[in-house]
This record gives structure tokens, C-alpha cells and sequence, in this order.
């Protein structure tokens, strides 16, 4: 694991960028244009054809190089891999309902984010979708259950400027389900990098509260 004394991270040559929320500046897409590789394309995950079409336009507005729907759902294993491996860029954008998400990510869609990230990747995961990540996350009922643990030990809310306003999130760490929650405001961005490297971006609205600390 990568990391710092508070955040540690899956190990990777890429940058993990959360965003909490995009607004009308898309300043955090535009910064995470700036840390992706001159070659390779702009992959944008997609359920469905017409996935992503407003992202992808946007993206495109500010530079960003030719890009291409991953559909998770209706590729095939060894196709999802290879064209998430070949981008320069990766979007999850908060395009989907949670549960789907989360059923389509697993197996070589999360193979593939996870290898092309070790291979230096910028991956960039949007609003309700950075939840997934965490080593916990809130589901439906209002309990934590178990993440992808891409950021150890760690609950992350999107939309959130002050954990104070998650009661999920108060009482998870006074349980210490998850050793720590991060609220990522909307127009704001965590950036993790391949060197330690710790990043607020964007409004910079990011929070972090400690379990067994007063959020």
C-alpha cells in the first residue's frame, strides 16, 4: 500500500483521483487531464451504449484525447481488460444506481482498472461511484459494508463538506467499522499519487475524520 501517515492507497505508477461531484467549472476533470500519459486514450466506463455521451463531451471541451465506451455489461472479459489497460485515462462517472455498479465492476472490469492504474493509469471515480473504493461503504439499509479497499480502511462521501453531516459515517467511526471517513465536496477532488503524494483539487472542500476522534 501506498500512502502517508493517514491515508494509505493501492500500490500503483498512476494517480487515484476522487471526485465528490462535478459542477459547471469541471476543474478536477480538467487537473486530471494534466497528470494522464501524452499516449493512450480517455476510457469511460459505461453499463449501457449510450452511457457517458454528456462526460464524454465535456472531457473532450477541455482537451482531453480521443476517447472510447467501455460497456462492463455486454464485453467480453479479455476485451474489457485490454481496453481499459491501453488508457491513458479512466472515468467511472456517476452516471449509474449504486448496486449496479458495484455487481458490473467486479471481475475484469475492477482486473483491469486495477492493472492499467500499476501501469500508470490515471483513474478518475466521480460523486456516488467513489464509495465503492473504500475499504467500507454504505449501502442501502444504512450500513457499512465491505468496499473495494482501494484507499485502506476508509469510508468515502461524496457531496460532503463536513463528515458531521453523515450520521452513517459518525457512527461507523465511533464503531470503528472503518478507521477513518473522507468528505469530498462537490467541484472538489482527492488526488493520490504514485509517490505518496496527497492532492486536494478543485473548491479543495476535503475532510477527513479519524475514528475514535470528534469528526
Amino acid at each position: 500500500m501506498a500512502g502517508n501517515n493517514v491515508l494509505r492507497w493501492i500500490d500503483g505508477a498512476g494517480w487515484l483521483i476522487f471526485s465528490g461531484g462535478t459542477d459547471s467549472s469541471s476543474e478536477v476533470r480538467a487537473l486530471a487531464l494534466t497528470r494522464a500519459a501524452a499516449d493512450g486514450g480517455v476510457a469511460y466506463i459505461g453499463l449501457d451504449v449510450d452511457d457517458d455521451e454528456e462526460v464524454l463531451e465535456d472531457m473532450s471541451e477541455l482537451g482531453a484525447p480521443t476517447g472510447y465506451l467501455v460497456n462492463i455489461v455486454t464485453e467480453d472479459d479479455d476485451t474489457i481488460r485490454k481496453r481499459l489497460i491501453d488508457a491513458a485515462i479512466i472515468v467511472i462517472p456517476d452516471n449509474f444506481a449504486l448496486n449496479e455498479l458495484r455487481s458490473s465492476l467486479m471481475g475484469a472490469p475492477l482486473e483491469g482498472l486495477k492493472a492499467a492504474f500499476e501501469n500508470g493509469a490515471v483513474i478518475l471515480i466521480e460523486g456516488a461511484a467513489i464509495t465503492l473504493f473504500g475499504g467500507g461503504m454504505i449501502v442501502n439499509s444504512g450500513d457499512v459494508a465491505e468496499g473495494f479497499g482501494w484507499v485502506e480502511d476508509a469510508l468515502l462521501l461524496p457531496a460532503i463538506t463536513s463528515i458531521s453531516q453523515s450520521e452513517v459515517a459518525r457512527i461507523a467511526l465511533e464503531a470503528q467499522s472503518v478507521k477513518l471517513a473522507v468528505g469530498i465536496g462537490v467541484g472538489s477532488g482527492l488526488a493520490l499519487g504514485p509517490t505518496g503524494e496527497v492532492e486536494a483539487w478543485g473548491q479543495k472542500q476535503v475532510t477527513v475524520a479519524l475514528a475514535g476522534a470528534q469528526p
